[in-house]
């Protein structure tokens, strides 16, 4: 738990420095905030999080096949403009269903720029250009990416990799 909770308050630390570096929104900011305090509630007392309500155990992909290895253009029908379709992201070359965050990366949320499409570079910069929605991971350091990863892993489902070859 205390692993946990150091590994937040990093996230926190980079989010804070990208705040300042990038003149970042206080909307977004503000999301930022609430999406990581509601991750450490979640560690500190399970019960008392807002998200505590039993959700289904996350799919270990080493054991089962993949529901979603997708292309970045296939990935794009992914952003929860169909309700008929989850809300899928890809980190680290992962894609994680965040549809259970869909009031931050639906199509009205402060994240939705991230919805179906590959963002390590952006999470893990702590940027929400659109133009570092992308896997290029050139001056990104490898600690960032994995703690965003890890992120990801622990509050999502792992539902497929993303294809390279397309």
């Amino acid at each position: 738990m205390i692993l946990k909770i150091s590994a937040t308050l990093s996230i926190l630390t980079v989010l804070l420095a990208a705040y300042a570096k990038h003149a970042m929104p206080p909307a977004v900011w503000d999301a930022h905030v609430t999406i990581m305090t509601d991750y450490v509630n979640s560690i500190i007392s399970p019960t008392s999080s807002p998200a505590s309500s039993s959700p289904p155990p996350k799919e270990n992909l080493s054991s089962s096949p993949s529901k979603y290895d997708l292309c970045p253009s296939e990935l794009a029908a992914y952003t929860g403009a169909d309700p008929d379709l989850p809300i899928l992201l890809s980190v680290g070359g992962y894609i994680f269903d965040v549809s259970a965050g869909a009031k931050f990366y639906g199509p009205s949320g402060p994240y939705k720029i991230f919805a179906g499409c590959a963002c390590t570079r952006a999470l893990s910069i702590g940027s929400m250009d659109p133009e570092d929605r992308n896997d290029n991971l050139e001056g990104v350091s490898k600690e960032a990416v994995e703690g965003q990863v890890k992120f990801y892993t622990d509050k999502y489902e792992k539902v497929g990799t993303l294809k390279k070859d397309c």
